[in-house]
């Protein structure tokens, strides 16, 4: 059966219509999830840079924002660690000591709470608190001090990025009730 080329136009036309409202439809459904969490641009934009964010529903929007704490987590240890190997200022070595076992334990507690998601919402959020303190421990470790121990933290925008990604995914988390 030989088609139309009126026919295969309505054929494609439509097959492009089809999509693009798909795309829309998920478009809205980060905006709809990111609205309902603290950081609403940094929540857009993370979750329309993974490219899997296209094909997720709220609980994968969850873990994708949890794989993005996750990123940054791994990357700070990574760095810790080799500041560490570098230094032999003792104070400086007792803080990074801090940072890296914080962040050993934030990369296994973002894990528990991707695993969590959907299926014990409650154990999620309680995971994602722990990353948050633990990065803000890391943190504290260098500005809580007296002076002349006091130190300028090098993790200060990472901490605080880590922070707003899992409370991000924690407002996720709960939205799903």
């Amino acid at each position: 059966m030989k088609t139309s080329p009126t026919m295969s136009g309505l054929s494609l036309l439509f097959l492009s219509l089809l999509f693009t409202l798909n795309c829309h439809s998920h478009a809205d459904l980060i905006g709809i999830t990111c609205k309902k969490t603290e950081f609403t641009d940094l929540c857009i934009s993370t979750l329309r840079s993974d490219p899997r964010s296209a094909a997720a529903d709220v609980k994968g929007l969850a873990r994708i924002m949890f794989d993005a704490a996750l990123a940054k987590v791994t990357a700070t240890l990574g760095q810790t660690k080799d500041l560490l190997k570098k230094t032999s200022d003792p104070d400086l070595r007792e803080y990074l000591t801090v940072c890296a076992e914080q962040y050993e334990r934030a990369t296994e507690d973002i894990f528990t709470a991707i695993q969590n998601v959907g299926s014990d919402n409650f154990e999620s959020r309680t995971y994602a608190d722990a990353v948050y303190d633990e990065a803000r421990s890391c943190e504290e470790i260098f500005t809580e001090r007296s002076p002349p121990r006091k130190r300028k933290s090098p993790f200060t925008v990472v901490n605080d990025v880590v922070k707003k990604l899992v409370m991000i995914a924690s407002g996720i988390v709960k939205s799903l009730g």
